[in-house]
Formats: C-alpha cells, sequence, structure tokens
C-alpha cells in the first residue's frame, strides 16, 4: 500500500507537534505518564514567583507551580492563586501550609509544603493555607529600614547641634576662648619654672633646706623618746593595785550613798532631824529660848549669881 506525498507529511508533521509537546511538558518538569495531585493557595505577594518554580517536601522536589492566577475583590485589592501540582505519592495533612521561600540569594523563589501533622488528609482540588517568607536580603532590609530612619533623625540632631554651636561660639566668645588658652599655657609655664626650681634646690643641696630638715630630724626624735618615757611608765604602773584602789573607791562611795539614802528617808538622828518637823521646831524654840536666858542673864547678872564678901546676901 502506497501513500502520497502529501499524507507522509501530514503524519511527520502532526508527529513533530506531539513530540514538541512533549518535549515542553518534560522541560517544564512535568511528569509526562503519571497523573498529580492538584492544589491552590492564596497569597497577597508572589514576588519572584514564577511558573515552573519547583515545590518540595523537606528539600525533595515533588512538584511545581503549574499557573499564578490573580484576583480582584470587590474593594479593589488585588490576590493571587497559586496552582500547585504535586505528585500523588505523597501524602499529608490539609494542615499543612504551602510557603514561598528563598533557598539562597542568587537563586529564585521556590514553594515549600510546611507538614503538619493531625487531622484530615489533603485531597486532590484542596486550598492549602498560604505562607510567605521574607529573604535573606528582604529581612535584612526590613531590619536596616527603621535603623537608617533613626540615623537621619540622629543625624540630623546632630547638625541642628553644630548649627546651634557655631551659633553660641561667636567672635567675642572665641576671643575669650583664645586669652584663656593664653592664660593656661603662661600657668603651665610657670608650674614648670617653679619645678625646674626646686629641683635646682634639691640638687644643690641648699643649706637652709639641710637646715630644716635637721631640725625635723631632731623634732621626729625627741618625740621618740618621749613616747619612750610615756611608754615605760605606763609598764611601770601596777594594773592589779590600781584595779584595788578603783574597787575599794567603789565600795565607798556605795557606802556613802548608802548613809545619804538613810538620813533621806529619815533613818538615825540626822534623818529624823531632817525629816521631823515638830523636832525642829522644838530645837528651834529651845535655842530661841537659850537666846533670851543669856541676853537676861547679861542685862541682870544679880538676878542670877548671889555672893558677899562677909557671908551675907546682897537683895535687890
Amino acid at each position: 500500500m502506497k501513500f502520497s506525498k502529501e499524507l507522509k507529511a501530514g503524519v511527520i508533521a502532526l508527529l513533530a507537534i506531539v513530540g514538541f509537546v512533549l518535549l515542553f511538558q518534560f522541560m517544564k518538569g512535568r511528569s509526562l505518564f503519571t497523573t498529580d495531585n492538584i492544589f491552590y493557595a492564596r497569597y497577597d505577594n508572589v514576588e519572584g514567583l514564577a511558573q515552573s518554580s519547583p515545590v518540595s517536601i523537606n528539600g525533595l522536589k515533588v512538584g511545581q507551580v503549574d499557573k499564578i492566577i490573580p484576583q480582584t475583590a470587590k474593594d479593589g485589592k488585588i490576590h493571587f492563586i497559586v496552582k500547585v501540582t504535586i505528585d500523588n505519592n505523597f501524602e499529608f495533612s490539609k494542615n499543612s501550609t504551602l510557603e514561598i521561600f528563598e533557598p539562597g540569594l542568587m537563586s529564585g523563589k521556590e514553594m515549600r509544603v510546611n507538614l503538619m501533622y493531625g487531622g484530615p488528609t489533603a485531597k486532590d482540588g484542596d486550598t492549602l493555607q498560604g505562607a510567605f517568607k521574607l529573604s535573606m536580603m528582604n529581612n535584612l532590609s526590613s531590619q536596616v529600614g527603621p535603623v537608617k530612619d533613626q540615623l537621619q533623625v540622629v543625624l540630623h540632631r546632630v547638625d541642628s547641634l553644630m548649627t546651634n554651636a557655631n551659633q553660641l561660639v561667636d567672635a567675642q566668645n572665641r576671643a575669650e576662648i583664645r586669652a584663656l588658652l593664653s592664660n593656661l599655657n603662661k600657668t603651665v609655664g610657670a608650674l614648670q619654672t617653679t619645678a625646674a626650681s626646686v629641683n635646682s634646690l634639691v640638687g644643690n643641696n641648699d643649706p637652709k633646706l639641710q637646715k630644716v630638715l635637721d631640725d625635723a630630724s631632731l623634732t621626729m626624735q625627741s618625740g621618740k623618746v618621749t613616747l619612750d618615757k610615756y611608754g615605760t611608765l605606763a609598764e611601770s604602773i601596777d594594773t592589779k593595785k590600781l584595779n584595788a584602789t578603783i574597787a575599794n573607791l567603789d565600795a565607798t562611795v556605795g557606802k556613802l550613798n548608802q548613809v545619804i539614802g538613810g538620813i533621806d528617808s529619815g533613818q538615825g538622828s540626822l534623818g529624823k532631824l531632817m525629816k521631823d518637823e515638830q523636832l525642829y521646831n522644838n530645837l528651834n524654840s529651845a535655842s530661841t529660848n537659850l537666846n533670851s536666858l543669856i541676853e537676861d542673864m547679861k542685862a541682870n547678872p544679880k538676878r542670877y549669881i548671889n555672893f558677899s564678901v562677909f557671908g551675907k546676901n546682897n537683895k535687890d
């Protein structure tokens, strides 16, 4: 059976088209002889993610990104639905998440399944929870951004401070600062001259300085002798006798306190004299009468003393 040239050309063209499609699918990483499960995830940002980006589980490639579908909500906000295909030989929980991440600095975005355990198994066509992990550069940029803003604020404050300092240090203040520095230099020069004079005085062994040092030495020796004498005197004191004397004095003071206490409480003659008012009044009255008697005896001695030279009594 003979085929026409047109039929042969058509068959060859058809085979070429099928081969091209199969090769294209193979180059995109799709399996040609197995049926993959399809999963969806929703994202607000898919920066760097592209179709045919690999999908992995624990570092093993198990599928790829099939399509990225943009959607616009009623409020105008745009979301992205990412469709992925995963080998149906892998089963995992529906609670697992699909995360967009960047494995290295120079590599593009990829996706991975963060496995979660427990719950129902994910089925073909399920929508998984989406997650997005910032790349190292984006993370560093997010941390450096606030620092940069704070640094700008600090630089602005420093610039304002320098401006205020320049305004403060005007021509007059600068002249005063120069004068102050000049006086400070003069003071330092004077101190240097004084130090040189002291060094020269010590180096030449001035007689006046030597005399002062000798007098100080004699004073120290006299003080040492005096301290030695006081030390010898302290050693010669009999501590036991001194303690006994102090004890006797303390006992004497105690007895004296007892006597004074007895007098104060009305004991003994002195106590009664001090505390008994009637006795005091009687003694005072007796003393008064005695004084009157003595005065009367002085005024009228014949009334109390009678004597006669011839043995007769004189009569008033």
